[in-house]
Parts: C-alpha cells; sequence; structure tokens
C-alpha cells in the first residue's frame, strides 16, 4: 500500500519530483501588431504573479491574433507546465519549435513535457537536441539528470546532477535535485548537504528551507525541521498556506498530531477550497489507523478536485483496510484511467 502526498507541487521531496527550471520571455515582444504583443506582455506579467489561468488566456489571445507568435505558444507551454497540463504543453512547444526554428530552450521545454508523460526516449531526443545546439554544458548535464531521475535510473540521474554541480559550482536547482534524487534513494545526510549548498548560494529561496525542512525530518531533526519551515513562512507570506500544510505534515511526521491539525484547520480556514490540505490531513489519520476519518477528509479533496488521482488513490487504501474491497478497487480504478488520460 502507498499513500501519496499532496506536498510541496513545485519540489515535491516525497514524491521524487524535480522541477527543472527553463528560460521565460520576459521582455516586451513587438509582433503582429500592438494588440498580439500587449496580450503576450499581459501573460508575462500574470505568469510571474502567479496567475497562471490567466496567463494561459492572455497569451492564447496572442496567438489568436497572430498564430506565428511562437513566444506565446513557448510560454503558454511553461504556464500549462505549471498546472501540470502536460499534453497542452507539449503540443504547445512542439509548435514553438515549428515556427521559432532552433531554440534549445524550447527542446528542454519539450522534455520536460516528455518526461512527465513517460516517454523519456523522446525527452532524452529533445535534450540531446538542445546539447547539439550548443547550450550552456551545466544545464544540458542538468536536464539529463531530470530526464534520468524521472526514468527511475538514478545512478545515471546523480552523475548528470554532479557532471552540472562540476561545471557550475554556483547551480543552486541542480543541487536541489541532487538533494530530491538523495531522499528518494535513503541517502539523507547528502541530500541535507545538498541542500545547504543550495541555500549558500540562494539564501533568498523560501521554497529550500522547506526542502531542507523535510531532510531533517529524515534525519529525525525535530527542532532544525520546523524552525526551517517557520523561516521560510517568514520569508515569504504569499506561500504561507502551502508552507502551513509543509509544517503540518512535519508535525505529523514527528506524531505531533495536536499541532498537525492545528496547522491543517489553519490551511482549511484560509482557503477551504485547496484540496491537498484534505489529502495531507488524510494522511496523519491513516498513520494513526483512523481510517474511517481518513476517507472522510480523501473524499472532501474530491469534493474540491474530483480528478485528483492522489485523493483516489488514497481513499481506495483507507476503504481496504475498512474492508470495503468494492469501493477500494472502484476508486482505483478511476485513479488509472485518470493517470492514463495524462499520458
Amino acid at each position: 500500500m502507498k499513500l501519496y502526498s499532496a506536498l510541496f507541487v513545485a519540489f515535491s521531496v516525497l514524491s521524487g519530483t524535480v522541477s527543472a527550471q527553463t528560460t521565460n520571455d520576459s521582455t516586451v515582444v513587438i509582433v503582429g501588431g500592438q494588440e498580439a504583443a500587449l496580450a503576450y506582455n499581459q501573460g508575462i506579467t500574470e505568469f510571474n504573479g502567479g496567475d497562471y489561468n490567466a496567463a494561459m488566456k492572455s497569451f492564447s489571445n496572442a496567438i489568436s491574433i497572430n498564430g506565428k507568435f511562437y513566444q506565446s505558444y513557448y510560454n503558454k507551454g511553461i504556464t500549462e507546465l505549471k498546472k501540470n497540463l502536460d499534453k497542452e504543453a507539449l503540443k504547445d512547444f512542439t509548435d514553438a519549435i515549428a515556427l521559432s526554428g532552433k531554440k534549445a530552450e524550447y527542446y528542454l521545454a519539450r522534455a520536460i513535457a516528455y518526461s512527465r508523460l513517460g516517454n523519456y526516449k523522446e525527452a532524452l531526443r529533445a535534450v540531446q537536441k538542445a546539447e547539439s545546439l550548443k547550450y550552456s554544458p551545466d544545464k544540458i548535464k542538468y536536464f539529463y539528470g531530470y530526464v534520468y531521475f524521472l526514468q527511475g535510473d538514478f545512478k545515471k540521474a546523480e552523475q548528470s546532477y554532479s557532471e552540472a554541480v562540476n561545471s557550475n559550482p554556483k547551480y543552486a536547482y541542480a543541487y536541489c535535485d541532487r538533494a530530491a534524487l538523495h531522499i528518494r534513494t535513503g541517502n539523507f545526510k547528502a541530500a541535507l548537504d545538498d541542500y545547504e549548498t543550495a541555500l549558500h548560494i540562494m539564501p533568498s529561496e523560501s521554497y529550500i528551507y522547506v526542502l531542507r525542512a523535510w531532510a531533517k525530518t529524515h534525519l529525525n531533526n525535530y527542532s532544525g525541521a520546523i524552525s526551517d519551515v517557520n523561516t521560510a513562512i517568514l520569508m515569504d507570506k504569499e506561500k504561507e498556506l502551502e508552507y502551513l500544510n509543509e509544517r503540518a505534515s512535519i508535525y505529523a511526521k514527528f506524531k505531533k498530531y495536536k499541532l498537525a491539525t492545528e496547522d491543517f484547520k489553519n490551511c482549511i480556514a484560509k482557503n477551504p477550497d485547496f484540496a491537498n490540505t484534505y489529502i495531507n490531513m488524510g494522511n496523519m489519520f491513516m498513520e494513526q489507523k483512523k481510517y474511517s476519518e481518513a476517507e472522510k477528509y480523501y473524499t472532501l479533496a474530491l469534493e474540491k478536485d474530483s480528478f485528483n488521482i492522489a485523493a483516489y488513490n488514497n481513499r481506495a487504501n483507507a476503504k481496504e483496510l475498512q474492508f470495503d474491497l468494492k469501493g477500494a478497487a472502484s476508486d482505483r480504478q478511476i485513479a488509472e484511467n485518470l493517470l492514463k488520460q495524462l499520458k
């Protein structure tokens, strides 16, 4: 039985996923008339402000005005990656490449989409194409690591990340992703070392404190883990809801269930429609063997997000442990169908 966490969408330590960094065009582009440029630049502003739904709409508007506006296709694809719309992102990156000619960043973005969709052969081919265009060697190694990591080839992934940081000792993202790999393989001390190096390079990035908190959690360093999350919350109030969820889940890992519940309830009060909170609460109750309570919270998550694969999978586990085998099978089938749709 495997429980899926809804923690840290961008950099999920528990699930072992990583977030490749691509380059967004962020300057004014005048193409297809002023109207298209205005829509494009509005999309950039919305993306940078975290309003991804609005950004997708603006980039689509720019494309509708000028169908050859390849920067809009690319940035729309980047936005879709943020929304986990990987199929849509792949199509937009392919269109951007067809319209723009040879842009290494666009091939690397397509490698991300292919990797998320499980097509690692094409993902590696896309990285190789970017490499042939003489793109930055450290970033090429990083993206090889990204693909190998998602593919499950941890040995090659670690080698690629190490080559990336050897080429560029200031490459914080590569240290973070290598740390995530160390978490996956159980080398928690190495993960902690890499996160500390990344923080030395980018001390103002709040999310790295949260990542380091999870490394400390695995090393049974309760006070250090909570201190790191508290630091992240103080640094970035815009991500307070996300980080409160992280702190609550860390409390739960240390069996501080009262403190965890307080944080989860605070999250629900701040945003009752955030499905991740309910999933994480369900996971907390599963750890306590309170399966009916866990099922209740997974159901609440699905009321907020009816396409949430983790919620269906975890509710199936809760039902199974209550001997509701028919209900468990039904939930598991729905989760499998949704996963197929993503691919």
